[in-house]
């Protein structure tokens, strides 16, 4: 199986045989340019990375079975009747839609936030688009976010998911439609979104010019995996009582559930319902922070790199980084506190784990919670990790993949195979996990 994960700084690929070994691993950036204060990247060389990153597999491409696709969420592209891209692909985290969102919030108020399971925010799909159609963007006949836009490359299907329309801003996670008086609202018709399918159903096959470009077999099934930290949390064999600490360039925490979540409650908690890849489920969703976008910003400011840094807090005093971390966040001026550069980042570290216990403690408040399971790139940080061990009053456990996102995408591909009936099914990681409070001294 093939697992595609998209992410906003990285992208990775990752091949799973049917024992649920990990067979290989590539790692490629994801090209994304910052210019002007605007983040985006053109549809056609978002594609060409991926199938850069594919090739770097070489011929183990020719066994694949079958393609997952997972990655980041809401940022997509607007397509014309013929398919061509009318805009870039602006990253989710671009400020342009701000505008949009305020303006949703006006007409509808909370009312909209019981619906779509969130207020509106600049980083959701229809205040993307909205901002594209306000700014003269005419002629758009369908939005696709970029795991979409790969689907629609390889297999010429147009299609999404349960977890990706959740993020749209657009789409009702109870009733599970779309919002008509949203998206007139916004500027454009509900129709430009395409159809709902579930995760893990085979939702095209790849095409004979796809296979030639891409190195794949033609006639094989593609899914759609879903949002990335959700299907990191399939990738891991999440379940009923884990929390999932997804840390990437947004660090999340979330929980799953099997029925609707108390959404006036999310609200008041600030944690968006999203519903679960496969629509089975839904999923409770608290940001901590951007932590990858901070992190490489202090490193930079710092004059060291994320490892060396990491060495350095290894012994480091403690220094009080909390209005570091606001401004980093903030995505201003940012000067570090008084201090040697070990004793800033581990400040910065307890700074940011102080944020994701806030983040667990809220997602606890409506799901069920006895561990927490901690995924992505940041749980390659030994400092950081005993912050969060410190504050966070849960155990802490790290599933035995460095690429839970990615497994996660293989794991949906492998049920569009008939590999296995669901998620759930396939075979569990070698080593599930390992407690870090148990093991204090394991090699993170």
């Amino acid at each position: 199986m093939l697992g595609l994960d998209i992410g906003t700084t990285r992208s990775k690929a990752l091949l799973l045989d049917v024992s649920g070994t990990e067979v290989a691993v590539v790692v490629a950036p994801t090209p994304f340019v910052a210019l002007d204060g605007r983040i985006e990247a053109p549809v056609d060389r978002l594609i060409s990375a991926a199938v850069s990153l594919v090739a770097q597999l070489g011929a183990e491409r020719e066994r694949v079975a079958a393609v997952g696709i997972a990655g980041m969420a809401e940022c997509g592209a607007p397509l014309d009747r013929t398919g061509e891209a009318l805009a870039p692909v602006i990253a989710w985290h671009d400020p342009r839609g701000a505008g949009v969102a305020e303006q949703l919030a006006q007409r509808f108020g909370d009312a909209l936030g019981l619906r779509t399971g969130q207020r509106p925010r600049s980083v959701s799909s229809v205040a993307k688009l909205g901002w594209l159609v306000a700014d003269g963007y005419t002629g758009v006949a369908r939005w696709l976010g970029v795991p979409e836009l790969l689907l629609r490359d390889l297999t010429g299907t147009e299609a999404t998911e349960h977890s990706f329309a959740s993020r749209t801003g657009c789409w009702d996670v109870v009733e599970k439609v779309w919002l008509e008086d949203v998206a007139e609202a916004a500027g454009f018709s509900h129709s430009v979104f395409a159809p709902v399918l579930a995760a893990g159903s085979a939702m095209g096959v790849v095409g004979r010019d796809a296979a030639e470009r891409w190195g794949l077999p033609a006639g094989i099934p593609v899914t759609l995996a879903g949002h990335d930290h959700l299907a990191g949390a399939a990738g891991v064999g999440a379940g009923p009582g884990d929390l999932v600490n997804s840390v990437g360039t947004a660090e999340t925490v979330l929980g799953l559930t099997s029925t609707p979540p108390d959404l006036v409650r999310a609200l008041e908690l600030r944690t968006p319902v999203s519903v679960a890849p496969g629509g089975r489920a839904w999923v409770v969703l608290a940001g901590a922070a951007r932590a990858g976008v901070v992190l490489d910003a202090a490193a930079r400011l710092l004059g060291h790199s994320i490892e060396e840094l990491d060495a350095m807090a290894e012994d480091a005093p403690c220094v009080d980084a909390g209005a570091f971390l606001r401004d980093l966040q903030a995505g201003g001026e940012a000067s570090p506190p008084e201090g040697a550069p070990g004793s800033v980042w581990r400040g910065l570290l307890h700074a940011l784990a102080e944020r994701t216990a806030d983040a667990a403690a809220r997602v606890g408040k409506l799901v069920a919670a006895r561990r927490m399971l901690v995924i992505g790139g940041g749980s390659a940080s030994r400092p950081w990790l005993r912050a969060k061990m410190a504050l966070v009053p849960l155990p802490i456990v790290l599933p035995a993949t460095s690429q839970a996102v990615a497994r996660g995408a293989a794991v949906f591909a492998g049920q569009a195979a008939g590999w296995w009936p669901s998620p759930e099914a396939a075979p569990k990681l070698e080593a599930a996990a390992v407690s870090v409070k148990k093991r204090a001294q394991h090699p993170f």
